[in-house]
């Protein structure tokens, strides 16, 4: 098969690759029919960090990519929920299925956990075809949703109402979305679905705060004269609510000078190892501070019902299109931040 292989930081090649095989009686193999580049693999094109792992020329060579729908075309003897034919979408990581973690149904407490994409140990799916283990609790069937909608179930729309629901948002209350790439756009509109009266969206690039407020939010670009606008908007008190959904160190640090008294921040980029966050600022304002790495599978019971009635929509993430050949590329224009660039989409076949 071909897909796109991490050949070192800013090298993602497209090559031949070995075809994937089932690894266990749990798994199944898609064949990939459209994937999307996450804001987290950015980390790994970058030569940065992704938890305790450095990405750099020395890294073997994996299959990139964990946001994939396709269709089975085989499947193992222990697969019960799914069968050759069924059109899927692939959570964004699994655990071994086999722990009382995973038998619980409590996939994210696997000792095995791990995202597709990052490693030999579990390839990604930017590729023709793709070994998904522990595929019944993995897989989710993308009938009645467009192929658009599923690519954003695999992990960007998860991560958003993840990341939002942990920053406790209250009907009337006020929201701020620090980052607006495709899941603090989906924040955003999630923010209002939920019950928020005032939404304050921050991002540096005009075309995404235009998404932003379109939306509805209150939109700013980051600078000196930001913390002073969003107070003055809200009497001086802050916002009750913060998610920050970027993972950039001015995003990180934007998020604690805006929350309120006894506030709530929610972080979910993808930290480097030196990321800090002032603890003053958390104990004098009595700051509740979460983060986390979304578990894909326990949000879809929230968000499939809201995108099948219509109420959340996430449209016109999508902004380009490419084929699996032009990885290389789609990778560049992701990273480069561009007027227009928010989404990407790559069809496979």
């Amino acid at each position: 098969m071909h897909g796109l292989v991490f050949n070192g930081p800013r090298d993602i090649r497209y090559e031949s690759y070995p075809d994937p095989e089932l690894r266990s009686a749990n798994s199944a193999i898609l064949k990939v029919k459209s994937c999307s580049i996450c804001g987290s693999d950015l980390h790994m094109y970058h030569g940065a960090h992704i938890g305790n792992t450095q990405y750099g020329n020395d890294t073997p060579h994996f299959c990139v990519g964990h946001e994939f729908i396709g269709e089975v075309v085989e499947a193992g003897s222990d697969v019960h929920g799914f069968k050759v034919g069924d059109h899927v979408l692939a959570a964004g990581g699994t655990g071994c299925g086999t722990c009382k973690a995973c038998l619980s149904g409590n996939v994210p407490a696997c000792r095995e956990l791990t995202a597709f994409g990052l490693s030999q140990g579990l390839e990604g799916g930017q590729a023709e075809f793709v070994n998904v283990p522990n595929a019944d609790a993995t897989l989710l069937s993308t009938e009645g949703l467009t192929e658009e909608q599923s690519l954003l179930l695999t992990d960007g729309m998860a991560t958003a109402y993840f990341g939002l629901t942990r920053s406790d948002p209250k009907p009337g209350g006020t929201v701020a979305v620090v980052g607006l790439g495709p899941i603090g756009i989906i924040g955003v509109e999630l923010a209002f679905v939920l019950g928020a009266s005032r939404v304050f969206a921050i991002d540096p690039v005009k075309s995404r705060r235009d998404m932003a407020a379109a939306l509805g939010a209150e939109v700013f670009a980051p600078g000196p004269d930001m913390h002073a606008q969003i107070m003055e908007a809200t009497g001086g008190a802050g916002v009750q609510s913060v998610f920050e959904a970027s993972g950039a160190k001015g995003a990180i640090g934007a998020v604690l000078p805006l929350v309120a008294r006894r506030g709530t921040a929610s972080f979910i980029g993808i930290p480097e190892p030196d990321d800090t966050l002032p603890l003053p600022l958390i104990m004098f304002k009595n700051v509740t501070v979460r983060g986390g790495i979304c578990d894909v599978q326990n949000m879809w019971p929230h968000l499939v019902p809201l995108v099948q009635s219509g109420r959340v929509k996430a449209a016109g993430l999508f902004s380009h299109h490419f084929d699996l050949s032009e990885g290389a590329e789609a990778y560049r224009l992701f990273d480069s931040r561009e007027e227009g660039v928010v989404k990407l989409r790559i069809d496979v076949g």
